[in-house]
């Protein structure tokens, strides 16, 4: 089923998945990888989306705006606009009493960050009871958001041009953006270590963008998982995270890459999936009693 969701400046879209048996009445509310420059809402594999049902959850896969086209402090706020008219108009028709926020990649970061945003500004609305980070990052100051990467620099290069066609007019709100043309974006801004700058994050606002110890540790319980052979997100990110959130769980997996359960054929993504399934189950047992 698909969902439109109003915003200040348009509209976003998300996709709904029900469970096939009975239900939890707890939705999971993904956000996709990305880097913030391309990706969309349905990439979340088959075997995985289809484990979340089993479990008796409710999937709403939601898009939010790309940049650089809209600034990543906008996209934060116009994605907390959609997520609380989530919370407050469709949970309930969809017989949901509780939710978790799930990210991959820049998703997670958006998980993280919507958390901690939703408990500072909307208090009184449904916080999420728990949160699922894979392979994220939740610091924008460290310097693998500005410094060219290695792993990226040893693919063919992409030229400022390509870059450049691949966007759209600046201050459009771009919600999809297919692999196939706005990879090379992403590419270009690890090479060239311009990804903090095409996100609009500078040294003014990089803090307020990031979440500080105090934030992490307000967070609700958060299943994280990352790889140690991991070339893009720094493992470090996923390490401080679990030292700083006081209710966590981490699975580790070793020597795969970043998107590590992108391979369904490779059964550590499954292994998280039914990990990261047992722990939310943990995460919600106590609202139960």
């Amino acid at each position: 089923m698909n969902l439109t969701v109003p915003i200040e400046e348009g509209e976003i879209h998300a996709t709904i998945r029900a469970p096939k048996g009975a239900s939890t009445g707890c939705a999971i509310v993904y956000y996709h990888g990305g880097g913030m420059l391309y990706g969309d809402r349905d990439d979340l594999p088959e075997p995985y989306m289809e484990m979340i049902e089993d479990a008796g959850h409710t999937l709403i896969a939601m898009d939010y705006p790309l940049c650089p086209e809209t600034a990543l402090e906008r996209s934060l706020a116009l994605s907390l606009q959609a997520l609380c008219h989530v919370v407050e108009r469709v949970l309930p028709d969809l017989c949901c009493t509780r939710y978790a926020l799930f990210g991959r990649s820049a998703g997670a970061y958006l998980a993280l960050k919507l958390a901690d945003r939703m408990r500072a500004e909307h208090p009184q609305l449904l916080q999420p009871s728990a949160i699922w980070d894979f392979y994220g990052y939740w610091d924008l100051a460290d310097p693998f958001t500005n410094t060219p990467n290695a792993h990226y620099l040893t693919l063919p290069a992409v030229d400022e041009a390509t870059a450049v066609n691949a966007c759209g007019p600046s201050g459009s709100l771009v919600l999809h953006g297919p692999k196939a043309t706005r990879y090379a974006l992403y590419v270009h801004a690890r090479q060239q270590g311009l990804w903090a700058k095409m996100l609009g994050i500078t040294d003014a606002n990089a803090s307020d963008l990031s979440l500080s110890p105090a934030n992490l540790a307000r967070l609700p319980p958060v299943f994280i998982t990352a790889s140690t052979g991991d070339n893009d997100v720094p493992l470090k990110q996923s390490k401080t995270l679990m030292r700083s959130t006081p209710r966590h769980r981490m699975h580790q997996v070793y020597y795969l890459e970043h998107d590590f359960d992108r391979d369904t054929s490779n059964p550590a993504g499954s292994e998280t999936y039914r990990d990261a399934l047992a722990y939310l189950d943990e995460a919600l047992e106590p609202t139960e009693r």
